[in-house]
């Protein structure tokens, strides 16, 4: 799962392994959410996300032999890449992001729904151009209530 190519899919990888996937993403999410919510607000951000990254970081290091396989490029060159960068770069913005926001009052119950609502949106174009994702109606109506429901979840 490393080296897919953009549009790509792994070989045998079926519908059912994409939502077992989108629910361990989702269990993450909250988990992440409540440990975000929870962090005092006198922990210097940086300093914390550095200690959080060590976390993921050994366990990303334990569980990494599970996920190799025959042919892989090695290690080193997996890493040195700038799609490794950007990535990089998002985590601190995002990490940094709800950090902040949950430190100057922002909601648990809604914060998520609307950064993960409105980055989909700023997506659709970059899916539909970029990797020539179909946009259908069924989609479209997907996004309109998605926003509907934010404005619904903004009001106090």
């Amino acid at each position: 799962m490393f080296g897919l190519v953009v549009g790509s899919q792994p070989e045998g990888l079926a519908m059912k392994d994409v939502y077992l996937y989108l629910g361990v993403a989702t269990l993450g999410v909250v988990i992440y959410h409540l440990g975000q919510k929870a962090i005092s607000p006198s922990v210097n951000p940086m300093v914390l996300l550095m200690a959080v990254y060590l976390v993921a970081f050994l366990l990303a290091l334990v569980a990494a032999p599970g996920f190799q396989t025959p042919g892989q490029a090695v290690w080193v060159r997996q890493i040195i890449s700038w799609p490794v960068l950007v990535v990089g770069v998002g985590v601190i913005l995002i990490e940094g992001g709800f950090l902040l926001a949950y430190r100057f009052g922002g909601s648990l119950q809604w914060s998520g729904v609307a950064v993960n609502g409105l980055a989909a949106v700023v997506l659709i174009p970059v899916a539909v151009t970029t990797f020539q994702e179909h946009l259908s109606s069924t989609r479209i109506l997907g996004v309109l209530l998605t926003l509907a429901g934010m404005a619904l979840m903004a009001r106090k």
